[in-house]
């Protein structure tokens, strides 16, 4: 329905908003309106970015400890599954300010689609199907939900039709009233009884005190470039920013793609940014983030200097990790939209791990998320992504949750040249910097940059992700020979990209699932 939005004379904006509704419906393992994300907006008109920030926050009962056992080691099942998992969601209000910044179509029309998708369902493929059935128990945990979601006690069947009735009215409500309809009316109350039932936190002050937040995106060069993304509580954008500005310094284009050497070097500056993305940064209402640290000269001569692709570095003996002492699922999902006019939108949202927390409020049809797990629940212990973070993203009440997404806007001479983002918690941030050096670097087709296998290091665990079946053998028992550890994925990240080129634009839906590009 977004290509129809466009087609009917809306803007990019309108088609995000429409598409983001949608999904809520057609994709529930990671769209939403259970759950947050951020959106990175560019007005063709003026040049300028906008960030749009509706991540989730903890709830005001909320507190550091709360995952805790009595030995003092977290509970992963707490923080990872069902009511006690849930943040405040922050969807809802968020497209909401991003339709009043830059929606032209009222708010109605655009969340008509997902309405219609509800009340008289959609197509299931053979990709929903597996995916439900897969996570049969953890539904069965929570009655409201299985009832939804496995009616007769079955998945809907590939090319049967899902309805979702609850759902539906709910999305009707708000398309009718607005987005205060899910934060202090009846949604609401719903919404914080269905929580409680279940051990959950969440009130109607938390609901009713929400707000998204526009926020001044991360900007800085490269080779010529100029980058937009995500600042805090995204570390997306620093993040990619520190690696790429570290990169810049070495000469990638004489290097062999994915070999050896390529990677070796390109994942010991991802270690050294993501030892410093874990222990700096989280929300910047409540920790000060030192963003100079990231586009400083001297801490990226520093790290450059320190790489050596013969052998790695020991992520215990950085000194990141003494100062974290004992201190994200790759289920989200990203949208990318260029419309006539030459506005830009990319979205990152997320119900954190697939399904979030399995848990749908009564009444509602809404499935809520799991990103209390995007926390350090305990500093120094790994998250659902393996992350081990710092007390800069401890829990706190009304506190966001530090995020990987990184929606990502490229712009030469003024002129917009690329719109991109992906899910896959931890490894979103690579993803997306794999493409821009492909592209950039090594000027590969988009199609190209985006079927290219990808690998990942986030410091700890101290290996190489690697996508099986992508990469030379012999590369692989080189790294090994040099002491690199390696950990085989299945798959890594799910682009979705636009990029203009002398003769149009080229756009990719990554291979590795299930979505396809659309233009007209």
């Amino acid at each position: 329905m977004g290509i129809q939005i466009l087609q009917q004379g809306g803007n990019a904006m309108d088609a995000m908003i429409a598409v983001g509704f949608a999904m809520a419906v057609t994709y529930p393992r990671a769209g939403n309106i259970g759950g947050g994300g951020f959106i990175l907006y560019r007005d063709a008109r003026t040049g300028k970015v906008s960030a749009f920030d509706f991540r989730e926050v903890a709830p005001a009962a909320a507190r550091y400890d709360m995952y805790w056992r009595a030995d003092g080691t977290p509970d992963p099942q707490k923080s990872r599954l069902g009511a006690l998992a849930v943040g405040v969601p922050g969807t809802v209000r968020g497209l909401a300010l991003a339709h009043k910044r830059f929606g032209t179509f009222s708010w109605e029309r655009l969340l008509q689609p997902a309405i219609e998708l509800a009340r008289y369902g959609f197509v299931v493929d053979s990709f929903l199907y597996r995916s439900l059935e897969n996570r049969r128990e953890r539904f069965q945990q929570f009655p409201e939900s299985f009832r939804i979601f496995f009616p007769n006690g079955q998945p809907p069947r590939p090319g049967t039709l899902f309805i979702q009735k609850d759902l539906a009215i709910t999305l009707e409500q708000i398309a009718r009233e607005g987005p205060d309809a899910f934060y202090t009316g009846e949604i609401a109350a719903k919404i914080v009884e269905g929580l409680k039932k279940h051990g959950g936190i969440i009130s109607l002050d938390d609901l009713r005190n929400y707000r998204a937040k526009e926020r001044e995106p991360i900007k800085f060069t490269y080779r010529g470039y100029t980058i937009y993304s995500m600042p805090p509580p995204s570390s997306g954008g620093l993040t990619l920013q520190g690696i790429l500005k570290t990169l810049e310094t070495f000469p990638l284009h004489q290097f062999e793609h994915n070999g050896a050497d390529y990677m070796a070097l390109v994942s010991e500056v991802e270690k050294q940014w993501y030892a410093k993305r874990n222990l700096y940064l989280g929300d910047p209402d409540f920790v000060k983030i030192p963003f100079h640290l990231f586009s400083s000269p001297e801490v990226i001569h520093q790290i450059a200097s320190r790489i050596d692709p013969r052998r790695p570095v020991n992520s215990r003996e950085m000194p990141e990790y003494n100062q974290i002492r004992q201190q994200e699922s790759t289920h989200t999902t990203h949208i990318s939209i260029v419309d006539a006019h030459g506005n830009a939108a990319a979205m990152t949202y997320t119900l954190n791990g697939s399904y979030g927390s399995f848990l749908v409020a009564g009444g509602t049809g809404i499935l809520f998320n799991n990103e209390m797990d995007d926390f350090s629940t305990r500093p120094g212990h790994p998250n659902m992504y393996g992350l081990v973070q710092g007390w800069a993203n401890a829990i706190e009440p009304g506190k966001r949750m530090l995020s990987s997404m990184t929606p990502t806007i490229v712009v030469r001479d003024d002129q917009l040249v690329g719109v991109l983002g992906t899910p896959g918690g931890s490894t979103i941030i690579t993803s997306v910097l794999q493409v821009l050096l492909n592209k950039i670097d090594f000027h590969m087709p988009l199609s190209q940059a985006v079927e290219k296998g990808r690998f990942h290091q986030q410091w700890i665990p101290d290996s190489i992700a690697y996508e099986k079946d992508r990469f030379d053998p012999d590369v692989l028992q080189e790294l090994q020979r040099r002491g690199f550890g390696l950990m085989p994925y299945s798959k890594i990240g799910d682009i979705q990209a636009i990029w203009k080129t002398d003769a149009g634009w080229e756009i990719s839906s990554d291979p590795r699932r299930s979505g396809y590009p659309i233009g007209y």
